[in-house]
């Protein structure tokens, strides 16, 4: 990474989620240990009441002053069935309103669909549209593997008419931070280095998106990428390696469904391990 550059996270849960394994101290900690600046948190919201939530901020605000890495307090939010990431979140009442199906009186929170391709794309594309999506989690590593970009989904997006007004994210997914980060977010280095700049920059659209297997790249803003330029530059590379373990990580997600939920239960954090490696 260049001197001028930092880079962080997007799409990470810590123990204020069900499904998480490290508290925010231990991301903090691990991820600052690693070269990276900041981490956009992205709990599940439908574990939280008020005043875990009011926990939460307060936490996120006494770690990010004591240790210089940042943590941004995000959430994922289930609209219509469809998951979306909301940051940065300060206020409960808000995110309650926004999970409702009030559709006059929604708040302005930016808004980003994560994991798009586990959706049929009819619902994605009624969802970008009905709650005025501002960004898109293009390639989830957990979700889509780290070695090939989810191409069904991509070439459906690029039938989409407004697909240039969007963020494009790279996202993580992780539950636990001793998992690989192969998906980061970079951005010009801002001064002062604060989390309300971080935001800033990653609203406007002034950051790329980079995986790191690959070396795969969107870059986002007035004069980034094209996104149907980009894509096609994409197809036109073999990823031998990738397809293959795109292959094996089929297999094995076919033999993981036909398991008892109590057994799949008991193997989330091997399925985890083994999804985060291929």
């Amino acid at each position: 990474m260049m001197p001028d550059f930092i880079q962080g996270t997007f799409h990470f849960h810590s123990t204020y989620s069900h499904d998480g394994r490290s508290t925010l101290s231990e991301i903090a900690t691990v991820l600052s240990g690693k070269g990276f600046s900041f981490c956009i948190m992205t709990e599940h919201f439908e574990d939280f009441d008020e005043p875990k939530f009011n926990r939460y901020i307060q936490e996120i605000n006494a770690l990010s002053k004591t240790n210089g890495f940042l943590l941004i307090p995000g959430m994922e939010v289930d609209l219509s069935g469809l998951h979306t990431i909301v940051f940065p979140v300060r206020d409960y009442a808000e995110l309650v309103q926004l999970a409702s199906e009030d559709r006059q009186n929604q708040p302005a929170m930016f808004k980003v669909l994560a994991h798009p391709s586990k959706y049929a794309f009819e619902r994605v594309a009624g969802h970008l549209e009905k709650y005025k999506i501002d960004g898109i989690e293009l390639w989830n590593q957990q979700a889509d593997g780290s070695y090939v970009p989810p191409f069904r989904f991509l070439e459906s997006l690029k039938t989409q008419p407004e697909r240039a007004q969007y963020r494009y994210f790279f996202g993580c997914d992780i539950h636990n931070v001793s998992l690989t980060v192969r998906n980061v977010i970079s951005l010009k280095t801002p001064r002062p280095q604060t989390a309300q700049a971080i935001i800033n920059a990653l609203i406007s659209g002034d950051f790329i998106s980079r995986n790191n297997p690959t070396g795969i790249e969107y870059r986002n803003g007035s004069n980034g990428s094209y996104f149907d330029t980009w894509l096609q530059t994409l197809l036109n590379k073999p990823y031998h390696q990738g397809k293959l373990l795109l292959y094996v990580r089929r297999c094995l997600r076919s033999c993981y469904k036909i398991l008892p939920k109590r057994v799949q239960h008991s193997l989330n954090d091997i399925k985890n391990f083994v999804r985060n490696q291929i």
